[in-house]
């Protein structure tokens, strides 16, 4: 291995086995271009296609060695602004040289694609990766939710027993850290566990100032404690192949052999491109299911919501069909609430018990979604009723009122084969090394107090099921409300007085009728004094209760014929039909500024004080129609509040002029 710099290609690090595999010296090595290994003509060759980019792959090479050329694969690729060059000794390795397209390729791959189901494509991958690879057994390994893995096929020699199919391995078998080298990384090898590991000189990178870093590198090293895991199983020599389905490691392509057993560049890569292959087509008949199974689903889903959306009311669809959403959902019982009233349909557990579950899942909930397998895991209590009910889908259909259903499933009682004992997969030794597991006998558990896990499109069936009814919901809602909606046409949302628009037609229907039997109307311009300054100290919740205390006052001094409305803020208008000035007017103004500067009471001790300016205009003296009215006592106000307020005013001739005056 050599660590080269660009763009002089210089070597800066070597693997010290160059003086064992080249007979070279590392050391004269180091700060020499790479030409002095490659030879002038391969040199040009290489430097040409580092210059232009282009992919670096594996060539086979013949280094200059004492007289003799020895055959290697160069494989190359740059990491840490570091060109990282690795020879392959071609001698002693298994090869299909030479690649023939139809056996090594074509043929393989047309067997995969033909293949009747699933795990027929999982048995005839792994007989065709034995067979290319020339390894003594090849497993497809498969990870579960929690990273687990299953052996779900498995192809071997004519002499060998069939040891692995449907066991599994410990998350603890293959860290995190592995299974992350292993998506970035399309195969490893390890051609003899008992090689020694070469030292790299010198340690510290000169281009980087640490150790290389040869996480994409073919001929690092391996851990220790993975080499005992596989002396342990009784493997001399493996090689893993990474299976990744939708960018995501799915699971591996093990190859185990009894003795050490290398394979060429050439060959590796053919692995390779047939595990892609392989994960193209679990990719494509996975999602092909998962299509299918989503078109039925949402068929159904679609007539049973139809089915809800006739029911009468919103309270029906908690218990409505709720056999069919059992069934829909592949669930055993069914909790609801809804509007207040809980419901159960077959297996379930009382809502008191599921309380503690409930309010987790609804912590975790994402978009009024949540599941879990093992209820359990989210309440001690659980344990109680696994057998009932050890897994819950919940379904949130309002924050406000807690409205929700909870389907429910039955413990899943199942007896796992793992290969050995999954809770000793490591242990320290004497000397406090950690040291992997010896036994790979079969050993069988037990699982209870889980259900069958909740699938993605059941998740997503659920989240359908939501939409659904808070759609249906949000209809309820505005059919209810359409006289709501009728009313705030006409009336104040906050006083339940007419609003603008209903006072001007109301006083447009009082003029009409005044003109006909030459009856008078006072209309009264209040407006309430300093009122901002009061809603900024108390706050807009205490102003409104101003507001509404205010309005009834009001209403409370008027007749039943007369009318109050609000034209906004803090304006008012009272329409009074029939009365002249001469009769009750005077009166019921000043009752109004009497009822109106009563101290009210806000924030359970605050008591304040406001006080209203009142403008009186009236027909048929001062003006004839609604909008002078109006316009003519707010000008009647405003003088008023610009005396002081508190007070009222009539309307006066000359205000008029003022203001033509004035615009004029």
């Amino acid at each position: 291995m050599f660590a080269l710099s660009e763009p002089d290609l210089f070597i800066r690090q070597v693997s010290t086995n160059v003086s064992t595999l080249l007979e070279m010296s590392p050391e004269t090595l180091l700060g020499c271009s790479i030409e002095s290994v490659f030879g002038a003509q391969q040199f040009e060759t290489f430097r040409s296609q580092v210059l232009n980019n282009e992919p670096l792959s594996a060539k086979l090479l013949r280094i200059p060695a004492n007289g003799r050329a020895v055959e290697m694969h160069c494989i190359a690729h740059r990491h840490d602004g570091v060109l990282i060059v690795e020879f392959d000794l071609v001698h002693g390795t298994h090869s299909l040289e030479p690649l023939e397209l139809d056996p090594h390729i074509r043929i393989p791959l047309g067997r995969m694609e033909q293949a009747t189901d699933i795990r027929d494509l999982f048995r005839l991958a792994a007989e065709q990766i034995r067979r290319l690879s020339g390894f003594d057994r090849v497993m497809v390994y498969r990870f579960d939710e929690g990273w687990n893995g299953e052996v779900i096929a498995e192809a071997v020699g004519a002499a060998l027993p069939v040891l692995y199919l449907g066991s599994r391995f410990p998350e603890s078998d293959i860290p995190a850290q592995a299974r992350q080298l292993f998506l970035m990384n399309p195969s490893r090898s390890i051609a003899d566990v008992a090689a020694k590991p070469v030292p790299i000189i010198p340690e510290i990178g000169p281009l980087t100032g640490t150790p290389l870093d040869l996480t994409r590198s073919c001929l690092r090293s391996v851990a220790p404690i993975h080499l005992n895991y596989l002396r342990n199983m009784a493997v001399q020599s493996s090689m893993t192949l990474s299976i990744v389905v939708n960018h995501r490691l799915w699971g591996l392509m093990a190859c185990h052999g009894a003795r050490p057993h290398r394979l060429d560049q050439p060959t590796r890569s053919v692995c390779e491109l047939m595990v892609q292959v392989f994960a193209s087509q679990v990719t494509l008949r996975i999602d092909n299911v998962a299509l299918q199974s989503r078109l039925t689903s949402r068929r159904t889903l679609e007539k049973y919501m139809a089915g809800i959306e006739s029911s009468e009311s919103q309270a029906q669809v908690g218990h409505f069909e709720g056999a069919q959403l059992l069934d829909l959902l592949a669930a055993d019982g069914l909790v609801s609430r809804v509007e207040g009233l809980v419901s159960y349909r077959g297996a379930t557990v009382t809502e008191e018990l599921l309380l503690p579950v409930i309010a987790r899942l609804q912590n975790v909930s994402a978009r009024g979604i949540a599941s879990s397998n093992m209820l359990g895991a989210l309440d001690p209590g659980a344990e109680s009723y696994a057998s009932e009910a050890s897994g819950a889908l919940y379904i949130g259909l309002t924050e406000g009122t807690g409205d929700y259903l909870l389907l429910l499933r039955r413990e899943l009682v199942e007896t796992l084969v793992w290969a050995g004992n999954p809770d000793k997969a490591a242990s320290l030794d004497e000397s406090g090394r950690l040291r992997p597991r010896a036994s790979f006998a079969a050993w069988k558990e037990t699982v209870r107090g889980r259900s069958l896990p909740w699938s993605d499109l059941e998740l997503e069936m659920a989240s359908f099921v939501r939409e659904q009814l808070l759609r249906l919901r949000e209809s309820d809602k505005l059919r209810k409300s359409e006289e709501h909606v009728r009313y705030l046409a006409k009336y104040d949302a906050l006083t339940g007085l007419l609003n603008r628009h209903a006072i001007h037609l109301k006083l447009e229907q009082c003029v009409k009728v005044a003109e006909a039997d030459h009856s008078q109307i006072a209309v009264l311009f209040i407006d309430l004094d300093h009122f901002k300054p009061v809603n900024d100290r108390y706050g807009h919740a205490a102003g409104d209760q101003i507001l509404k205390i205010t309005a009834k006052r009001m209403q409370h001094q008027v007749r039943s014929e007369d009318c109050v409305g609000r034209l906004g803020g803090d304006e008012f208008i009272i329409i009074l039909p029939g009365l002249s000035l001469e009769t009750n007017v005077l009166a019921v103004v000043e009752r109004i500024l009497r009822t109106v500067e009563r101290p009210i009471e806000v924030e359970g001790e605050t008591r304040v004080n406001v006080t209203a300016s009142i403008g009186l205009s009236r027909y048929p003296v001062d003006a004839t129609t609604s909008e002078a009215l109006i316009s003519r006592s707010d000008m009647a106000m405003y003088r008023v509040k610009g005396s002081g307020g508190n007070a009222f005013d009539l309307f006066r001739a000359d205000q008029v002029k003022d203001e033509a005056n004035t615009t004029g």
